[in-house]
Order: structure tokens, then sequence, then C-alpha cells
């Protein structure tokens, strides 16, 4: 192998083993993660397969041939477990188990055959397998739309058709000279750890930023979202509303939503009761609603709803397949079933106040007359 061979080498593991560095700290500071311990462990896999390819001329021929393919699969393998772990997935042993066998199995023949290349060949295949597999673990959660989600599928995707390639050169070009068991220089092996230099720089510190950044959206989340229901809190459901008024186009309705008696329910059953119907109320609401319309929690057991783009009369008859579904809805609660009712007071842009606190006071209003009237009602503003 040649010098400009080795020093791709030499610097693809010192980046590795600064980035297991990073993993470890990461870990240390997440609480012991099991995801950043195996993507620490998988980088010192492969930066120990890189080492053993730097001095490959202290080792035996058959070893040089086997052990830093056995880790490199080992490392890689540790990816695919560490990229499941981060996603919630299942992570079972099996995970690394099978493709390790599986070079194992497939590179014995080469090896006993004394057939250095094809053990080669056999562990590019495995890789570049498994790199297409880490690639597609972070594409199946690309809804987060997180950025360094995507640059990840990118690192992953190039590397894993870096190694395909390179099993095809050896395959039907004869592109890998092995001479006593060993690599030599060419061309197309220095571009190979041109890409893979650039993948480990790339994976390891969007790895880094990845987990960033979902962390930085799970704080957004719980500062926007009700922790009992899921969904939005008051400040939420506030800047939504604010920003529709501001915008002074399109139209829209907000309604209040209050579970009636529900003093009566936490008296009665208790808390967890309490709990329960109104994780059950947000429930009912949110499958009676339009999936853009914004549903929010906003006190112990008022709701708020704004809906976009509806005239007043079909705003009215949205909130009303509201009260209609919860008043049809049973909820139980151990061995009792309790049935909710719920008053409304509804808004429409077309003849609201034009200030969030005077729209707010108005739909209050509405819904305190909706309370007096009797309850299980809706109460809508009438143009002035």
């Amino acid at each position: 192998m040649g010098p400009i061979a080795i020093s791709q080498l030499a610097a693809i593991a010192m980046i590795l083993v600064v980035m297991a560095g990073a993993f470890y700290l990461a870990g240390r500071r997440e609480g012991g993660e099991t995801y950043w311990r195996s993507w620490c462990l998988a980088n010192l896999l492969i930066a120990s397969a890189i080492v053993i390819f730097i001095f490959e001329r202290h080792f035996p021929p058959l070893m040089v041939a086997t052990l830093p393919n056995l880790l490199l699969v080992l490392g890689f393998s540790l990816r695919l477990l560490a990229a499941r772990q981060f996603s919630g997935r299942a992570a079972p042993a099996a995970v690394v188990l099978v493709p390790v066998s599986a070079f194992v199995v497939l590179g014995a023949a080469p090896v006993f055959a004394g057939d250095p290349a094809n053990v080669f060949m056999v562990s590019t295949i495995t890789l570049g397998a498994l790199a297409g597999v880490v690639a597609f673990e972070f594409w199946r959660d690309r809804a987060d739309r997180l950025p360094s989600r995507y640059v990840l599928i990118a690192a992953y995707g190039v590397v894993a058709l870096s190694f395909l390639f390179r099993a095809v050169q050896v395959t039907f070009f004869d592109g890998m000279r092995i001479e006593d068991g060993r690599l030599q220089q060419q061309e197309m092996l220095v571009v190979h750890l041109m890409i893979a230099i650039f993948h480990v720089a790339g994976s390891g510190a969007f790895a880094l930023s990845l987990a960033y950044e979902r962390g930085a959206a799970r704080l957004r989340h719980v500062a926007t979202h009700d922790s009992l229901t899921g969904l939005m809190n008051r400040g939420a459901f506030e800047a939504a509303a604010r920003e529709r008024i501001a915008r002074r186009e399109g139209r829209f309705a907000v309604a209040l939503l209050d579970i009636d008696h529900f003093k009566r329910i936490n008296d009665l059953y208790g808390h967890a009761a309490g709990d329960a119907a109104l994780r059950a109320c947000a429930d009912t609401c949110r499958r009676a609603l339009r999936p853009g319309d914004i549903l929010a929690r906003v006190g112990g057991e008022e709701f708020a709803v704004i809906i976009d783009d509806l005239s007043m009369d079909d705003a009215a008859a949205a909130i009303e397949r509201i009260r209609a579904a919860v008043a049809a809805h049973a909820i139980v609660f151990g061995d009792k079933r309790l049935t909710l009712t719920v008053s409304a007071g509804l808004c429409h842009s077309d003849h609201s106040p034009d200030t969030f606190d005077a729209l707010m006071r108005a739909v209050d209003d509405r819904l305190y007359e909706a309370k007096r009237s009797g309850r299980n009602r809706i109460v809508q503003a009438t143009a002035a």
C-alpha cells in the first residue's frame, strides 16, 4: 500500500478515535444512552481495523485478510444497532450477529482456499449492504424534518455506493491487486479512501448534530404542548391566534370549550378519573377536527379550537360535531362509565374584535352564556 493511502487511513483512524471520544462524552451527558455507547464502540473497532491495515507488513497475510475486515463488519453492524437504538426501534443482538455471522460463513471458504482477494470482496459487499441499511434506518424517520438526518442519509448512502462500486471493480475488472495477501496502491483505492474520510467525519459530526436537533425539538414540544393530553398549550394557542389576527387575511374561527360539571368528576371519582376524562375529551375533539385545525388545552378543563378557511355556519357545524361526539362517548374508568358534555363559545373573524385580548373576551362571554343557558350547547357571536 502506497504512502498516500496510508496517510488517508491514518487520517480516518484519528477522526474515528476523536469522534469515539465525543460519543462517549455525549453518552455521559445524556445519562448513558445506549446508542452513544454503540457508536463509540463501533468507531473504536473500525479504527482498530484501519490500524491493522496501516501496519499490515507487521502481520501475517492471513490475519490482514481476515481480522480487520471482521472488525469493520462488526463496527458497521454496531452502527446499525446504534441507528435503531437512536430511533427507539427494537435492537436485538441479531442486528450485530447476523451480518457478522454472514461474513464469517461467506469469507471462510476463500480463507481456507488461500484467496485473500475474495475475502476483501465479501467484506466490501457486506459493508456496502450494512451502510445502505443504516441509511434506510435514518430515512424511516425523515418525517421529523431534522436537517442533520438528511446529511446522515447522504453520508451512509454515498459510502454504501462506494463499497458496492469497489466490489464490482474487484469482481469484474480485477480492480484489487493483492500481493502476499496485502492490498496494493491503486488510484481507485485512493478515491475510495477519500470518500471514507468524508463519510467518517460527516457521519460522526452529524450524528452529534442530529441528537442535538432532536433534543431541541423535544424541548420545543415540551414548551408548547400540554403534558397530560399532548395538545398545544395556552402559549402555543395564543401565538397561533395572534399570528392569524396580525395577518388580516383569510377567514378563521376561534372557539372555547369547557367540560360541564368537571369538578363533580374530581370530587366523586378522584383526580385520576378527572385526568382520564381530560384525555378522553382531548382525543374525541382531535378526531372530530380536520388535520390542519388547531386544538389546545388552555385551562384546567377548558379547550380552545382554531378553524381556518370556513364560514361562520361551517365553523359552527364543526364545533357542533365536537359537542355531539363528546356527549356520545362514554369513558370507562374502573367499573364506572362516565359521560361528558361540553359548552362552547364561538367567534368568527368576519365579525370579531381585531385584537387577541378582545377576541378572547368575546369568545369567553359566549362560553359563559352557553353555561348560563343550560350547558351542553354552543353560543356563537353574531354580526353587530
